[in-house]
């Protein structure tokens, strides 16, 4: 830290000499900004802006694909109708000539119509020279006109049919041509907008540098605030002359030391800690312990992150807070096994120094941080790259006090599941496909507008940023569910009414300020089954649906979603293939990674030598958003919807040299090697997947998780 901050320090004496602030930096903090508000604004609003343009492209993208398709059905709808149509008129036409030879026959006998037999009949006896020959040509008369009666419905009939396959044909040929009309007429509308899109994040990437480095600058502001305040507090412990207790001391409110009061919080006494009246005011009194563990919390800010690091030159989630509590306890190496063994404490009362756990119960625990006041913690957080001051998320799990030793009542951790390991320190660790099956819009078509977007800056959110999408709409326009999920019931006051559907897999979605709700807590619902209707109900300026997706607690862009039915979600929010250039790592040749992803496929890279004596070749690798738009021009059929392809988010390559055919040593190798260093091959790349790719791996999990 500074000289002057450890000068004015040293001046409160021995009492806070004992419990003083290492420093958590080489070399002093740099000044705050001169708005931090603004910075953060900057670097959201960019994100969001990139975010757009990729959904809005997305949409495009998806109409054009669906309006390709329906042509292609309705071309060979009308093809299908004018073939059967052709065959309709070729067998009338047949009926029709049958007829005919019907006609001549009756006309060559005598009989000129059908309608005319009976009295030709008559006019043939006189001529007869007995009765058994009129008899006989009776018969021959009758069989011929009934003959002829068939004849002539069977060829109507096989008329009538041709004039309605052929009236068929037209309609779905005028279909088709309308279809391919419309289909054209959006493929020059995605063209134009993979233009638009690609220019604008061309120009953006200088911007996101620079946004990249305010990042960090308001990352270190946020870090010195936050020690500043837990400094103020310790110059108030150690300015009154209060010598903080040893932790059983605090445990329990009703037997505290002299002149010590319980903490009341949330109207109830706080275990762990008390109060001291002095001068009017009170002073909150944590234990020795806590104020240690707290200091040591602060003493790892900027380390990097590392996963499952334990230090000292690397931190996990875990591994900082398991720093920060030792000696005095040494946490279990797994974050759902840390649950079970402290006791927890109300959500109201969360003190400086308790263990926070995020989380859910379909997904598990997969986040740990050391409580600050106002709603901070520090924690190791992938997407920062380091230890970091940051926002309680909205998916704490439980606040544990370890201090008051095992739980009074078991207390047991939801089963982690795979999905978890997606929200390490509550981020993706690679990307996370969040598909949920069929996916619908939350508002039908033509109902809704386009409003607030998300990450729009102002100060009416809490946030400082929008967290949804907003789609102005008339007051009881239904609402729908966009996939399938259970429904929980709130009423919050800034949302009013809200239904908040869980889909599984940590991805949930939000529906705020409506005028009605129009399902049970805790009913399972389906995609577009009505859940509510629109309203202003809360903080609201007007009547609109606020639509949220929240993917491991995190709001996150919904308009992805909702372009494709489904999303990948990358790290450190950045949008796809809009990462700044900082945050990667180079591997030669001009190709990039992020850089856990590099160092990993480095060593890969090492020993695939080792094996062939031959360098692993690669053919590409990071890929920015204007190069996923000009391949997926290109390569329409091959090539991931722009915004969504792993190589956007730096975890990708393509790799030659024998190991883009199925059945080599080469691909073999990497089949039987590759995981150990975290590189898979997705399985809809396999032989008889989705789409054969040998060429292509991915980072996964690392295999030191």
């Amino acid at each position: 830290m500074g000289s002057r901050r450890g000068l004015r320090l040293a001046a409160l004496g021995t009492l806070l000499a004992v419990f003083a602030l290492p420093a958590y930096a080489d070399n002093p903090t740099p000044p705050p900004p001169a708005s931090v508000t603004d910075l953060n604004r900057s670097l959201e609003q960019l994100q969001a802006e990139a975010a757009a343009v990729q959904a809005d492209f997305a949409k495009a993208t998806i109409a054009y694909t669906t309006a390709l398709k329906a042509a292609q059905t309705a071309e060979a709808a009308a093809k299908k109708a004018e073939t059967s149509a052709a065959a309709s008129k070729g067998r009338a036409d047949t009926e029709r000539k049958r007829l005919g030879l019907l006609t001549v026959q009756a006309y060559q006998t005598g009989i000129p119509t059908v309608m005319g037999a009976e009295s030709m009949l008559w006019s043939l006896a006189p001529i007869a020279e007995n009765l058994q020959e009129i008899a006989d040509r009776q018969t021959a008369i009758q069989q011929l006109g009934s003959t002829q009666v068939s004849q002539y419905q069977t060829a109507m009939s096989a008329e009538n049919a041709a004039v309605k396959a052929k009236a068929e044909a037209a309609t779905k040929r005028a279909a088709a041509n309308e279809a391919a009309g419309k289909a054209k007429q959006l493929s020059a509308e995605v063209q134009q907008k993979a233009a638009d899109a690609a220019m604008m994040m061309e120009s953006q990437a200088a911007d996101l540098d620079g946004a990249s480095a305010l990042s960090k600058q308001l990352q270190l502001a946020r870090n010195q605030q936050a020690l500043a305040r837990w400094q103020t507090y310790l110059t108030e412990v150690a300015t009154a002359k209060i010598t903080p207790p040893a932790a059983a001391v605090l445990k329990n409110p009703a037997k505290l030391p002299t002149g010590m009061q319980p903490l009341i919080d949330a109207g109830a006494p706080v275990p762990g800690a008390a109060s001291v009246a002095q001068g009017g005011r009170s002073i909150r009194v944590l234990s020795a312990e806590t104020i240690r563990a707290v200091n040591q919390a602060f003493s790892l800010l900027g380390k990097p992150y590392g996963v499952a690091a334990t230090g000292p030159d690397s931190y996990g989630c875990l591994g900082a807070a398991r720093v920060a509590w030792q000696p005095y306890t040494t946490l279990p190496n797994l974050i759902g096994k840390v649950y079970p063994n402290y006791q927890a404490v109300p959500a109201s009362q969360v003190q400086p120094g308790d263990l926070l756990v995020m989380g859910s119960k379909s997904l598990g625990l997969f986040h740990i941080g050391v409580a600050l006041d106002s709603g901070e913690m520090i924690a190791a957080d992938e997407a920062k790259g380091s230890v970091v001051v940051t926002r309680v998320p909205d998916n704490l799990y439980a606040a544990l006090r370890p201090t008051l030793g095992k739980p009074v009542k078991p207390q047991v951790a939801p089963v982690a599941t795979s999905e978890a390991y997606a929200f390490r320190c509550g981020n993706t660790a690679t990307s996370y496909n969040a598909a949920t099956g069929s996916w619908t819009w939350p508002l039908a078509e033509g109902t809704y507008e386009i409003g607030t977007s998300f990450g729009q800056a102002g100060e009416m959110w809490a946030t400082g940023f929008h967290t949804g999408q907003d789609f102005p709409a008339a007051v009881g326009t239904p609402v729908r569910a966009v996939t399938s999920g259970v429904v929980r019931v709130e009423h919050p006051a800034w949302a009013g009414n809200l239904v908040r559907i869980d889909h599984g897999n940590g991805l949930e979605t939000l529906y705020a300020h409506l005028s009605s709700i129009d399902v049970a807590d805790g009913a399972q619902v389906t995609a577009g089954q009505r859940i509510g209707a629109v309203g202003s109900e809360g903080n609201s300026t007007g009547p609109h649906l606020h639509f949220e997706v929240h993917l491991g607690g995190d709001a996150v862009n919904p308009m992805p979603f909702l372009a494709t039915g489904s999303a990948i979600v990358g790290w450190g929010g950045y949008s796809n293939g809009m990462i700044p250039a900082s945050k990667l790592c180079a591997l030669g040749s001009g190709h990039k990674l992020r850089c856990d992803a590099a160092a990993a496929y480095l060593q890969l890279a090492r020993a695939y030598r080792a094996q062939f004596g031959k360098t692993l070749c690669i053919t590409d690798s990071y890929r920015s958003y204007s190069a996923q738009v000009s391949l997926y021009a290109r390569k329409p059929s091959l090539a991931a919807l722009p915004g969504t392809s792993n190589h956007g988010w730096g975890v990708a390559v393509d790799l030659c040299g024998g190991v883009d055919r199925f059945g080599t040593a080469q691909y073999q190798w990497m089949k039987a090697h590759a995981a150990q260093f975290g590189w898979l091959h997705p399985s809809w790349a396999d032989q008889g997947g989705n789409r054969e790719e040998p060429w292509h791996w991915e980072f996964g999990k690392p295999a030191v998780s």
